[in-house]
């Protein structure tokens, strides 16, 4: 029969090497097919989308909002992003109390109570600015900072946390009845936080949160420290933790923004392939400049994603519609 020709005889051969000549192909083209793939940055992607680019900090904090609703973008890819727009947005009036103001609205915007955006951190920050640079606090007993920061509180102004952590500080020594007051410098604070710490005379539980705020009134303080470039400013915190002023925690989460800013910024880093960048992100880490926690975090985010359309972390245009304003 023809058919046993076919498949004992010369007509089977050329089917054979077929085969043999598409594995060679594959072979030789495979890795070549793959490069292409991790050609896309998922970074790159959402931030160059038309959704994001060139739109203003609190847009791009409402579109992430409606996309990760939406799940068409993950949480987790988006830390460092909200962080940034988040960052921006906060800081865009000059006076400190329109921060804190802004600050009140952005934690009280139901529409974006999803987003992961460290509330309590921003609200240390600009309290600390706020006290420092444009009030007596520095200059006053425990008792009268409580009462100033009393009054921003029944403003909305600061975040339970930190006036949790301002009252721990404090109240003690309102209610110990110290006559005396010394107004330390915040490195000599975290100094002796240290001390009181290594003699086990605090725990863990109050040396974390107290520092957190000393720290932050120290960065209001340090005008070097808010010129800094975000590499300079990597390095700061790098000594910080060396000479075992700051914890680790706490110098995560002071190290995203800058990070964050070092990398983005840097056109040649976005447009590399994915084994540079994790080559770049592992020096960061063996130089000491971001935490193991801070470098796990950017390889998750700076991973390569390939270009399918069943992908639904890519952002796709949304309709158009009018931003909603924040009053």
């Amino acid at each position: 029969m023809a058919t046993g020709v076919n498949r004992d005889g010369m007509h089977g051969r050329p089917c054979v090497m077929s085969i043999v000549v598409l594995a060679v192909v594959l072979h030789l083209f495979w890795p070549i097919h793959c490069q292409a793939v991790e050609a896309f940055d998922l970074v790159s992607g959402v931030l160059d989308s038309p959704q994001f680019k060139g739109k203003d900090s609190i847009t791009k904090l409402q579109t992430a909002a409606d996309l990760l609703r939406s799940n068409r973008l993950k949480q987790s890819d988006m830390i460092f992003a909200v962080l940034d727009w988040a960052d921006q947005y906060l800081r865009e009036p000059s006076d400190p109390i329109e921060r804190l103001k802004r600050w009140s609205l952005l934690a009280n915007d139901e529409k974006l109570s999803h987003l992961k955006i460290p509330r309590d951190f921003f609200n240390r920050i600009l309290v600390a600015d706020y006290l420092v640079n444009n009030t007596p606090y520095l200059k006053v007993s425990p008792e009268k900072r409580l009462e100033i920061l009393k009054k921003l509180s029944d403003r909305n102004l600061v975040d339970w946390s930190v006036a949790l952590s301002y009252a721990r500080l404090y109240a003690g020594a309102v209610l110990s009845g110290a006559k005396s007051f010394q107004n330390r410098p915040p490195v000599e604070a975290l100094a002796l936080l240290k001390k009181l710490a290594d003699e086990r005379l605090i725990g863990w539980h109050y040396r974390v949160p107290a520092e957190a705020t000393i720290v932050a009134e120290m960065l209001a303080l340090d005008k070097s420290f808010q010129k800094a470039t975000p590499l300079d400013y990597l390095m700061k915190l790098r000594d910080l933790e060396r000479q075992d002023l700051i914890a680790a925690v706490n110098r995560k989460e002071l190290e995203k923004l800058p990070v964050w800013r070092l990398l983005v910024s840097d056109p040649s880093f976005l447009k590399a392939d994915s084994d540079t960048k994790r080559a770049r992100l592992a020096k960061l880490k063996e130089d000491g400049l971001i935490t193991a926690f801070t470098h796990s975090d950017l390889q998750g985010i700076f991973r390569p994603m390939p270009p399918s359309p069943s992908i639904q972390n890519v952002p796709v245009p949304l309709p158009q519609t009018s931003p909603r304003q924040v009053n």
